[in-house]
This record gives C-alpha cells, structure tokens and sequence, in this order.
C-alpha cells in the first residue's frame, strides 16, 4: 500500500519513510532513489557492485590478447610449412583466422562451423589442424568447453588417420 505524503497543520511532511522533495524535480537520465531501493552503479555484463564508488565488470569470451597470443605458434607453423601445390598458404590461414574468431566468441561460439573448419583444415594441412587443436585444447586460452571437446576430437581424429 503506498501512502501519499501529506503535510500537517505545522507544515510538516509524514511521506510514511519514502522520500519527499518539494518543488519540480529533474532526475535527468539518473534514478531518484528512497527508502528500500539499492542503487547499483557502474555495473558492466553482469557483475554486481554495491556502494558508493563501486565497479563491476564481467567478461565473457576469451579475452581478445589470449586467443591471438595462442594463435600465434598455428600462425608460425604455416608460414614455416613448405610449399604445397594443392594447397596455398593463404588458404590455411583463412581457415585458421575463422576458427581463430569464433572460437574468441567463448560460450556463444558455433561448435557447428568449428568441427567443419577443423575437418576442412584435417583435409588440407594435418599438421597445422594439431597445433590448433592442441591450442584450442589447452585450458589457459578460456575457450568454451564444446570448443576444446571439439579440438580435442579433432586431434585424436587426425592421429587415428596418420599412418
């Protein structure tokens, strides 16, 4: 039941615990806050900060430096690949840049297009597919699990296929 603030016969104001202000009031774009409200501020994704001065933030994803600073051996190892009259360079990049990018996307990566560019990348170059596999299968790149189980398969598939 909310009570409507009414002022008494000496002017003052019973607003039952809420909050009273006299007069036009412009919160402009804020929030006016009383009685059993918590103001939260400063919150990004999902984090919660309480107080005065307090901060939240929440990442989700694989932290853009992390992946890239991985990726880097896969990167090497192409360039350091002899050439192939079947298949160019930039052709494995490419691939590898995709598996690069969605797997960056963490939880909200397609396992879909991953095990397809893997399998692709398998077809092409085995031995580029098992550094990025290895990669993406190590727990410091903060991949989504489905991505690691995805390299992971996709590396003991390329094992079981070498000779």
């Amino acid at each position: 039941m909310v009570k409507k603030a009414e002022k008494d016969e000496q002017g003052q104001v019973d607003t039952g615990g809420g909050a009273y202000v006299g007069g036009n009031v412009e919160v402009g774009g804020g929030t006016f806050v009383g009685r059993d409200q918590i103001r939260v501020g400063d919150v990004s994704g999902t984090g919660v900060a309480i107080g005065a001065g307090a901060q939240a933030t929440v990442t989700q994803g694989v932290a853009g430096d992390t992946i890239t600073q991985v990726f880097v051996s896969v990167y090497e190892k192409i360039e350091a690949r002899p050439e192939d009259p079947d298949v160019d360079k930039e052709e494995i990049t490419e691939t590898v840049q995709k598996i690069e990018q969605e797997a960056a996307r963490g939880e909200e990566a397609n396992p879909n297009k991953i095990a397809r560019w893997f399998k692709t990348l398998g077809t092409m170059a085995p031995d580029i597919l098992e550094v990025a596999a290895a990669c993406l299968a190590n727990p410091v790149t903060g991949v989504a699990t489905v991505v690691r189980k995805i390299a992971q398969k996709a590396q003991q598939e390329a094992a079981a296929a070498t000779p």
